[in-house]
């Protein structure tokens, strides 16, 4: 695992921005206008958030025209969550593989991390859950384009004896995707709930006290990747046992996904910019 994540200096350090932000947010001696100067140095970064902020994602009824003005309405965390997802949406869509389109993949991943806010707002006290879908695949793409004969390997053992990918991950290299990624962002010091729903991936019981996170990024992703309705999520053994444990009911899980579905277009575009 070591080896995937050194020598490749854009997967070794964390996005300077967000950890920029993440200082002014914990410097009470800071203030919004502070943040505001760090964005507005990349001007790119500043339109796109801007364009989040103004889009289907949050449905605000006026224009929203500063950064200033969008933190007064959403707050410095969550700004500070759309930077990470921008910053880092476009820093792996430049690392190719010859296992996945980054088209494919980041359908998923922001579809995954919609439907994961959205089902998010059914519980108080929850935190950074877009974000928590949006980077829970992305030990994935680190894998297929440091090791693709190995991550091949493992796609075609899953495929040949009917195992969870990650159960075949682990016999091919010893770890799985869900486990790369978490040391990923462990090591670029993002907040606990973002590592710990991956590092638990499945597990919620093991999460401690981001076990409904855990729970509901795991549902969010595995709907997501395998294209299923509210229904057949429902009658699946797997994901019933999530949907139980959060106390889910089918019907909020379906308008959940009409919700991310009406939002989808809006929200990938503006992430994958021009």
């Amino acid at each position: 695992m070591e080896v995937l994540l050194t020598g490749e200096i854009r997967l070794a350090s964390p996005p300077e921005i967000f950890l920029k932000i993440s200082q002014i947010i914990e410097d009470p001696s800071k203030t919004v206008q502070d943040a505001e100067r760090v964005i507005e140095h990349d001007p790119g970064l500043a339109a796109r958030l801007l364009r989040l902020v103004n889009s289907a994602f949050y449905g605000f009824p006026r224009r929203i025209v500063s950064i200033s003005h969008a933190v007064s309405l959403i707050g410095l965390n969550e700004l500070r969550d759309l930077v990470l997802a921008t910053v880092v949406v476009e820093r792996f869509s430049k690392l190719s593989n010859p296992l996945m389109s980054m088209r494919e993949f980041w359908q998923v991943s922001v579809r995954g991390a919609l439907l994961t806010r959205e089902l998010s707002k059914a519980f108080a006290g929850m935190e950074a859950t877009f974000v928590c879908g949006l980077l829970h695949e992305i030990g994935r793409l680190v894998i297929y384009a440091r090791i693709p004969e190995l991550a091949r390997a493992a796609l075609l053992l899953a495929t040949a004896e009917n195992l969870e990918e990650r159960v075949a991950e682990r016999r091919i290299y010893g770890f799985d995707h869900y486990q790369l990624g978490a040391e990923l962002l462990r090591r670029w010091q993002l907040p606990e709930v973002i590592v710990t729903t991956l590092r638990h991936h499945g597990r919620p019981g093991e999460a401690g006290g981001f076990s409904r996170e855990t729970a509901l990024v795991t549902l969010a992703l595995l709907v997501s990747i395998e294209d299923l309705s509210a229904v057949q999520a429902s009658q699946r053994p797997d994901l019933g046992e999530l949907m139980d444990f959060l106390h889910l009911p089918t019907e909020l899980l379906a308008e959940a996904m009409e919700t991310a579905d009406r939002q989808f277009e809006s929200v990938y575009s503006l992430l994958m910019g021009p």
